[in-house]
């Protein structure tokens, strides 16, 4: 699969480098292609990245995700996985109980088949999300089965796994619960943690 990676941050290029190992080609859309900070990278402009994609993950900081969206061009039928927080000064998030940074995503980005995805832990996770014989769950929120099982694929794939919760409206409990992971670092003393599911 094709993937697009709109932004080339930690949690891009580490996400992009799991993704990579799993047999996926990445490109990744950065708005100054020619920077030096990217060598290394297959990089793009935001709308070429996003072109032949097959799916693509929207991995900015949350201030800059409208803009790159809008940079990306059309998404229409896309699947748009949104790893975002929308996180504001404060550690406040902008959205709360009544709306999610997701469905704000899916109105800017019309037609996009968005799923709430990798947003609930850090990178360090991310690159490893195996802990023992557990694989750290991963929460996914989505209005269509098929894009919400191509995520659950790709996050099985990269050794997560996923559970789904229902439709994108739960993404506004997801994006609180990475607040959760956020502030239980400092005090946990470490990153390499994650949140697990047990069953009985």
């Amino acid at each position: 699969m094709h993937i697009a990676i709109l932004g080339a941050g930690r949690v891009g290029t580490t996400l992009g480098r799991r993704f990579t190992e799993a047999g996926h080609s990445v490109t990744y859309g950065v708005r100054t292609p020619d920077d030096a900070k990217h060598a290394g990278l297959r990089v793009a402009d935001m709308a070429d990245a996003c072109a032949h994609a097959e799916l693509v993950l929207l991995c900015t900081p949350w201030a800059a995700a409208e803009s790159a969206i809008t940079a990306a061009g059309d998404l229409r039928g896309k699947v748009l996985v949104d790893a975002t927080n929308p996180i504001g000064p404060g550690m406040v998030l902008t959205h709360g109980t009544t709306d999610s940074g997701a469905e704000q995503v899916a109105r800017w980005a019309t037609g996009a088949r968005v799923v709430k995805a990798f947003n609930s832990v850090g990178m360090e996770v991310m690159a490893d999300p195996v802990f023992g014989t557990q694989r750290a769950a991963l929460a996914i929120a989505g209005d269509e089965d098929d894009a919400c099982a191509t995520v659950a694929a790709l996050a099985t794939a990269i050794g997560f796994e996923p559970i789904r919760l229902g439709p994108l409206s739960r993404a506004r409990f997801i994006e609180p619960a990475a607040l959760v992971w956020i502030t239980a670092a400092p005090v946990l003393g470490t990153r390499q943690f994650a949140y697990g599911l047990l069953r009985r």
